[in-house]
């Protein structure tokens, strides 16, 4: 007769009953508030907008402020030009710091005076006639012609160094450029690998032999190939001799890639650098050419991420895939 009692036991598995009833329906509740969280979230992830071109934006090293795409691709000048007079790093960061305080890194054709280009030459001070000064190449050449001239420019900060060639009012300036500039000059001179990186609007095309023209110009130690031609000579290729190369390769081949081969010969720093020389020089003219992806020592950057993934292991080949 105890299983009938108000308190007995038929009276606490009732209770028990209970309990897990609601349990269950509790659990049923929340599980149903996950999923319908993880189809918003799916569907937001399905409309959101491709990054605009307003939105592209490029950055190096930690803490330093975003460059646009044509401020990426100035810097990026700024620093080959260094590479091909045999310059120090120490010269590409205090060209960039000197542009960025004097342009914004920006090619402009005014500013005080008669003030025109990335440094703010003045063609009355003899710097060269307007349209030689907006001529990007012409203007950086002829900053570090100034620049080598100073003493001790090489070891004096930054903002001295910049000051020298300058004459600025406004000498301690400079010196707000200096992080910014030097992460970029790192970058771009191979000093770190993936040191920088851009991220882009979807590529609405490409400039195919106008990349390869650019490359030929700027690094013409380097030979560019058919990206669809090397992945099929890679894997005709036998041996451990041909596999090297040959990943990077096969991996960006297609009609839309190319594939950038260093000298032979190199020491191994030497390689290294210009291996993250050519591939950050890459990204930085990423949106003028077209490219979507590029792979460089076992890492990658693609222009909708805009950073670089991956480990870095030792190679000679850069890839790039167009659009």
């Amino acid at each position: 007769m105890g299983r009938y009692s108000r308190y007995g036991r038929a009276g606490r598995r009732g209770g028990i009953g209970v309990v897990v009833a609601v349990m269950c329906t509790v659990v049923a509740a929340v599980t149903a508030l996950a999923l319908v969280a993880v189809l918003i979230n799916l569907r937001r992830a399905d409309t959101v907008a491709p990054r605009s071109a307003a939105d592209a934006y490029c950055s190096a090293g930690s803490g330093t402020i975003p460059l646009s795409p044509t401020q990426a691709s100035n810097a990026a000048l700024i620093a080959r030009i260094a590479m091909e007079r045999g310059l120090p790093d120490h010269a590409v960061t205090v060209a960039i710091a000197t542009a960025m305080q004097e342009s914004k890194l920006t090619n402009i054709d005014y500013g005080d005076l008669d003030s025109v280009g990335l440094f703010q030459q003045r063609p009355s001070q003899g710097w060269g006639s307007v349209e030689q000064l907006m001529d990007e190449s012409y203007a950086i050449n002829a900053f570090y012609d100034a620049l080598v001239k100073v003493p001790d420019w090489q070891s004096i900060p930054t903002e001295d160094a910049a000051q020298e060639v300058q004459r600025s009012g406004y000498p301690d300036l400079y010196a707000n450029w200096d992080d910014l500039a030097r992460a970029w000059a790192q970058a771009l001179t191979g000093e770190v690998a993936a040191g920088a990186g851009c991220a882009l609007e979807p590529a609405g095309g490409s400039d195919r032999n106008g990349l390869v023209n650019a490359i030929g110009t700027r690094f013409p130690m380097i030979t560019v190939s058919d990206g669809a031609a090397s992945a099929s000579a890679s894997a005709n290729a036998s041996g451990a001799g041909a596999s090297g190369s040959g990943s990077s390769a096969a991996s960006a081949s297609g009609s839309g890639s190319l594939v950038l081969s260093l000298p032979s010969g190199l020491s191994d720093g030497d390689a290294r650098r210009l291996v993250w020389q050519c591939a950050v020089w890459l990204v930085a003219q990423a949106r003028g050419y077209g490219v979507v992806a590029v792979r460089a020592n076992g890492m990658e950057w693609d222009r909708t991420g805009g950073v670089w993934s991956g480990e870095e292991s030792a190679g000679l080949v850069v890839s790039v895939a167009l659009a």
